[in-house]
């Protein structure tokens, strides 16, 4: 029973794609409690731990709630900040954009997108328009730490980077999934109610699931499917080597591919390469197996693919997205029920990232670049910091923590100290805040209104549009994000949306929604604010996700010949490896999302309360390391002092730690800074060597590293008791 002064608000999560329907109990202009929302149409009752712990963020003391001004060099560590007036803060800003700019040219302020705006529907709605007010071509984001491979392969393939066509889970025999575990991430680039009861209602129905992994991740259960134990880094070769036993073993239908699809002799060249008894050593998995996998994949009814996060941050994520973009292609399961399949949602969005030329590439300061997304990679973002002919002189950061999730954190740090201006907008003083020269307070998403955006843009299984009024208001001086680069803007003397004296950050999206006979006033009124959209046509793929003028998939596009020579070197280099290399993957756990959550108490449990080195049983053994030793992690990019934690889940060969920690420096974040953990980016390549020219995308796993013993005194030891070899 719900007390009779206490009101219900349906909303949704805003932690991760699926979005997931919650209930807020609002007392007295405070929320007191959210819970999975039971009425929502679609998900039903269902929401992780994340989403209805959100409240602890929202209630958190650390929280910012005024615009926050810096009082000393930012040469030291500790930040000295005092409170400033929202119209002060915005003039002073914009001044000294006007004067740095005058002085360095346009290109001297950057602008840096975190992940949780994707999420936010009114910035993400406006966000092009937002850049543009910034005139500057230098625009990075956390895409180029996680999906920009996906955005660069499609883009070359569809000939638009939305097209993204995503397995049935709905109807698939067969789900093939690359990368991902979904049980702790909830899968990204694709948007689904419970992607674990999806997954194990394939097995129930008699179908086949098969993970391809380095460790045996959380979602693999006698209820869902089997891992393969793949070596770190190797899923292009692994899927070059199933599309070559389609190709040239099982065969496929050239008359209907044709129909569809050019460029198909050429890619038949390249695959030839690619034969399963020459890559197998390489992935550690053996040819037959590979046989079967293709076999198996080809001989379902139906079949889908799918691959994340794990493969999209190695050095090869926009070849491997091409590799499997064929496989489903090649064994007829693109646009087909059960296979992959583009689902409209709400608008035909896809037209929007149509490509806009052949060739991106153009000579840059570091050789040949291209922006994806409008976006340049991030590891090169000390390089144009330094740039002695065109210096990044300011940065503005929206709600990211670039610090933590940019490679080379020490490189980075001393470059931001060379900068003449740092802002931030966030929930939170950060890492990166501490460093900042303002501090700006945002609004989180129980304080303001939404709509699912990202869910609408043609990524969505089960396709629904839903509208959140802001649950209660915003507390002290917290403002949306739209709204506060707006202001900047304002007193830069750029037009914006606070020009119109009722400005509407929704308009773009109520326009987008009358394909569909919908309006945010008619959502409103909707039960839970939702409307449920019709299920996704398979045939949308070739109809609505191909942007190319001739309406055909790009097999084999000339852009990608330029890695041709990498991933035949990058083959060598695997194979020419000692046997006892140790390669370092990301995991993800229960306890975090990237470098969000780790102000909330109920997630420091036990060895979670740091980030430790987890490592095969075996590769202690032969190393004669045991559970609970401080150990170095290095190699030379850097090093990392972590507790080492045995995990029989891994693949022997393979170590792990989480993305996302560091926060010894942020002093605004109390429970985060006594339990900072180390940040494993440190590892990972910087400059030119980090990150795929293909797709500006980092590479932050598959990343060889040594293991020793800690020599000096414990640094933060984790009490490992009890344990246990998984999160």
């Amino acid at each position: 029973m719900t007390p009779k002064d206490t009101t219900q608000v349906h909303t949704f999560c805003r932690i991760c794609e699926p979005g997931c329907g919650l209930l807020a109990d609002v007392r007295d202009g405070e929320v007191v409690r959210l819970q999975p929302d039971r009425d929502h149409p679609v998900h039903q009752g269902f929401s992780c731990h994340k989403g209805v712990h959100y409240l602890q963020v929202h209630s958190d003391p650390d929280r910012l709630d005024r615009p926050l001004k810096r009082t000393n060099p930012r040469s030291e560590e500790r930040g000295d900040f005092e409170p400033v007036d929202w119209d002060v803060a915005a003039r002073e800003i914009a001044g000294r954009l006007r004067e740095i700019r005058q002085k360095y040219g346009r290109n001297a302020l950057a602008v840096y997108q975190g992940n949780p705006s994707a999420f936010n529907g009114a910035y993400y709605a406006n966000a092009a328009t937002l850049a543009r007010g910034f005139d500057t071509r230098m625009r990075f984001s956390a895409g180029t730490q996680d999906t920009s491979a996906k955005y660069a392969a499609s883009e070359a393939i569809y000939g638009a980077s939305m097209a993204h066509p995503i397995p049935d889970l709905l109807h698939t025999d067969y789900f093939l999934c690359l990368g991902s575990n979904p049980q702790v991430s909830h899968m990204t680039l694709i948007h689904i109610s419970d992607p674990m009861a999806k997954i194990r209602a394939v097995n129930k129905r008699g179908g086949t699931v098969l993970f391809v992994n380095p460790r045996r991740i959380e979602s693999s259960s006698p209820e869902t499917g089997e891992v393969l134990l793949i070596k770190p880094d190797t899923d292009f070769y692994f899927l070059a080597g199933v599309l070559h036993e389609i190709v040239f073993r099982i065969g496929y239908d050239r008359d209907v591919v044709e129909r569809h699809a050019r460029r198909v002799d050429e890619l038949l060249d390249f695959v030839r390469q690619y034969p399963v008894d020459r890559i197998a050593a390489v992935t550690g998995i053996d040819a037959d197996t590979i046989r079967q996998v293709a076999t198996d994949f080809c001989a379902a009814p139906s079949a889908s693919i799918y691959m994340a996060t794990g493969v999209n941050q190695g050095r090869q994520g926009t070849l491997a997205y091409w590799m499997l973009t064929m496989v489903s292609l090649f064994s007829g399961n693109l646009g087909r029920r059960g296979g992959n399949i583009y689902s409209r949602g709400v608008a035909d969005v896809v037209q929007g990232s149509k490509r806009k030329r052949e060739d991106p590439f153009y000579d840059g300061p570091f050789g040949e670049m291209r922006t994806v997304s409008g976006d340049l990679p991030a590891a090169l973002l000390p390089e144009f910091i330094e740039n002695p002919d065109d210096p990044i002189r300011a940065l503005i950061v929206v709600s990211g923590n670039p610090l933590l999730s940019v490679g080379g954190d020490g490189r980075l740090r001393r470059a931001f100290e060379q900068l003449d201006l740092i802002v931030t907008v966030d929930l939170y003083r950060t890492v990166t805040g501490e460093m900042a020269d303002y501090v700006l307070p945002a609004t989180d998403w129980l304080e303001r209104e939404d709509i699912n955006f990202l869910n609408t843009m043609g990524v969505a299984m089960e396709p629904y549009v839903q509208y959140t009024p802001a649950v209660v208001p915003a507390k002290g001086e917290r403002r949306d994000d739209w709204w506060i680069l707006s202001r900047i803007q304002q007193e830069m003397g750029v037009p914006t949306l606070l020009d119109d004296p009722d400005p509407n950050p929704f308009a773009a999206v109520d326009a987008m929604m009358r394909d569909s006979g919908l309006s945010i006033d008619l959502l409103a009124t909707m039960p839970c604010q939702t409307a449920v959209l019709p299920e996704a046509d398979p045939a949308h793929v070739f109809s609505i996700a191909v942007q190319h003028d001739d309406g055909l998939i790009d097999c084999c596009p000339a852009l990608f010949q330029r890695s041709y020579e990498t991933a035949e070197r990058i083959l060598a280099e695997l194979a020419a490896e000692p046997a006892d290399q140790l390669k370092l993957i990301t995991r993800r756990t229960h306890y975090m999302v990237n470098s969000w959550l780790h102000n909330l108490p109920v997630f420091k449990q036990g060895v979670h309360q740091s980030n430790p080195l987890w490592m095969s049983p075996d590769d202690t053994r032969c190393r004669g390391l045991v559970e609970g030793d401080d150990v170095t992690v290095r190699n030379r990019h850097g090093e990392v002092e972590a507790v080492l934690v045995c995990d029989d889940t891994l693949r022997p060969g393979v170590v792990a730690m989480t993305h996302g920690w560091g926060q010894g420096t942020a002093r605004g974040l109390g429970v985060a800074r006594r339990n900072p953990g180390v940040n494993v980016n440190r590892l990972a390549p910087t400059g030119t060597d980090g990150y795929d020219p293909l797709s500006n995308q980092s590479q932050l796993t598959g990343i060889n590293v040594e293991v020793i013993r800690s020599m000096g005194p414990p640094r933060g030891r984790t009490d490992v008791q009890g344990s246990g070899a998984t999160a």
